[in-house]
């Protein structure tokens, strides 16, 4: 079975998940209590969105 189909379409969840993730931690953030914890979570999503080009940079 080639792999191809189900990559392109795991690469759209982590992309959409990363980006929903980014957004409620600059969300987070624009309040002045929350302003780490939302820099955090939206580092963290960030990375959720760009790990499947990371790992294809890493593994290619």
């Amino acid at each position: 079975m080639n792999p191809d189909p189900i990559w392109s379409m795991i690469t759209y969840v982590f992309n959409i998940l990363g980006m929903l993730v980014c957004l409620g931690g600059l969300t987070l953030a624009h309040t002045t209590r929350h302003v780490w914890p939302g820099r955090v979570i939206a580092g963290a999503g960030f990375l959720l969105a760009a790990s499947p080009t990371l790992y294809g940079l890493i593994t290619g």
